[in-house]
């Protein structure tokens, strides 16, 4: 299956994405930091990234804003996963180079499914 770069800063959300997205045959790496996240998608090249916005040391969007000088939308899928659920966020992260954004608390379902909507289908045999 895919490799998935979580950076988000709470554990129990951490722990609770890991499950879902492993029990689905994901590998999760997860960044605890904005800094430690964008070396990890430099250096482990993931299928895509969830990204929280608060974070303690760099704001989310700045990540985002320099994952996409790299890799571009249709090579990186980037999905927000924060609290900040108002139009006005929605729109700021699409403008930052979001490909979706789901807001907490979510149901593990709308999870796999935006997940799955980014990740190319897997071959057969």
């Amino acid at each position: 299956m895919a490799t998935i770069l979580l950076v988000e800063d709470n554990q129990n959300t951490a722990d609770f994405i890991t499950r879902i997205l492993s029990s689905a045959g994901h590998t999760v790496c997860h960044a605890k930091s904005g800094l430690e996240g964008a070396r990890w998608a430099r250096a482990s090249r993931p299928d895509l990234v969830l990204m929280d916005f608060d974070l303690p040391d760099v704001n989310g969007r700045s990540i985002v804003l320099s994952l996409r000088r790299q890799a571009s939308p249709d090579t990186l899928p980037i999905i927000a996963v924060t609290v900040q659920a108002d139009e006005e966020s929605i729109k700021l992260a699409e403008g930052f180079g979001c490909n979706a954004f789901l807001a907490k608390p979510f149901l593990p379902e709308d999870l796999l499914k935006l997940v799955d909507h980014f990740l190319p289908a897997p071959l057969d045999g």
